[in-house]
């Protein structure tokens, strides 16, 4: 009988303590009511609607800024340097008709969630008029799972989203300071290896390496050719003391000279001879099938510092852009003779 009454008594202080238990949950809710899931950005968002976007970071608003210009989207903060569409497309994909999944509205806990004055992040876009489309602070990633913590600017409501924005800006490990070579279209040379018949490269040793054809006689129908053509398919290399080259070696230094992707890039402004680009400058000389030639420049290394790459500042072409360039890809163009000629 004693221990009915004990079970008895010990049940009701159970529902007394679940009855409490609703009780504060409830006013919670109310005192925080916020929709679970909620559009913070809206979208979709292109290019083509915008004229300009800034990444902040702590106080300083415009620590990366990406602006259109009549021939495309350029780094402001990287001397005008062409920016990556595929980096913004990205961010803006990401960004556009974003959602994001309650979790706190306590000013108390705010800097909890990675939103400390002096890191967080500020994403925001201008339309064609200047005006502001939108506005949006970074945070943290929680301990576990994907997203981010956002939030809008002057409101304590912290939402997680299912998506990385800190990976499309280049921060895989969290928040930090954001970089502009992150959206910089860092590829420097792309060309067709077909449209290349010689390469002359004056550095510590000074070589031509040149194509040779493999000659195809016409079919007596052919209307287009009366005489043997090349197969501009099929080469063969020879250096300039008549050597024949080994042609993986020759087809290394091709490959790694019309395909140069770089590090970083550096102030146009600053004399060429400050960065090695003047008269003692290493060169690579492309030439093409009608004689035209493609000069590529590569001048003083610079010492990695920090997270700032190191390499070599090259200039490629026409371009304005002062590149800088991995030293393994450098060492792969510049060759001597004896690394190109069949092992002894």
């Amino acid at each position: 009988m004693l221990k009915r009454k004990n079970l008895l008594w010990l049940t009701g202080i159970l529902v007394v303590l679940i009855v409490v238990s609703v009780a504060q949950k409830t006013s919670h809710e109310r005192a925080t009511s916020r929709a679970s899931s909620e559009v913070l950005v809206p979208g979709p968002l292109a290019r083509a609607d915008l004229s300009r976007l800034t990444i902040g970071y702590g106080q300083e608003a415009d620590v990366v800024v990406l602006a259109a210009a009549p021939e495309g989207w350029r780094v402001a903060t990287a001397w005008d340097a062409r920016a990556s569409d595929q980096r913004i497309d990205g961010l803006l994909q990401t960004l556009g008709e974003l959602r994001g999944e309650f979790r706190s509205d306590s000013a108390d806990v705010i800097a909890d969630y990675g939103f400390a004055d002096s890191t967080k992040i500020t994403l925001a876009g201008f339309d064609a008029s200047g005006r502001e489309a939108f506005r949006l602070e970074v945070g943290g990633k929680p301990e576990q799972g994907m997203g981010n913590f956002v939030k809008r600017p002057g409101d304590n409501a912290v939402y997680l989203t299912g998506q990385s924005l800190l990976s499309n800006l280049g921060l895989w490990s969290g928040p930090a300071r954001p970089q502009s070579r992150h959206f910089v279209e860092l590829q420097a040379v792309r060309l067709d290896r077909q449209d290349i018949d010689a390469i002359r490269l004056e550095g510590d040793e000074h070589l031509t390496l040149t194509k040779e054809y493999e000659m195809i006689e016409p079919a007596p129908e052919d209307t287009v050719y009366t005489e043997a053509f090349p197969d501009r398919s099929q080469w063969e290399w020879r250096l300039d003391d008549g050597r024949r080259a080994v042609k993986t070696k020759a087809d290394g230094v091709l490959g790694a000279v019309t395909n140069i992707r770089a590090q970083d890039v550096a102030d146009p402004a600053v004399p060429l001879a400050d960065y090695g680009l003047d008269k003692t400058a290493r060169r690579a000389v492309l030439v093409g099938p009608d004689g035209s030639e493609t000069v590529l420049l590569f001048g003083a290394q610079r010492e990695t510092a920090g997270t700032v790459p190191g390499g070599y500042y090259a200039v490629c072409g026409e371009s304005p852009t002062i590149w800088v360039v991995g030293e393994f890809n450098v060492n792969n163009i510049f060759k001597t003779r004896a690394e190109l000629l069949p092992d002894s």
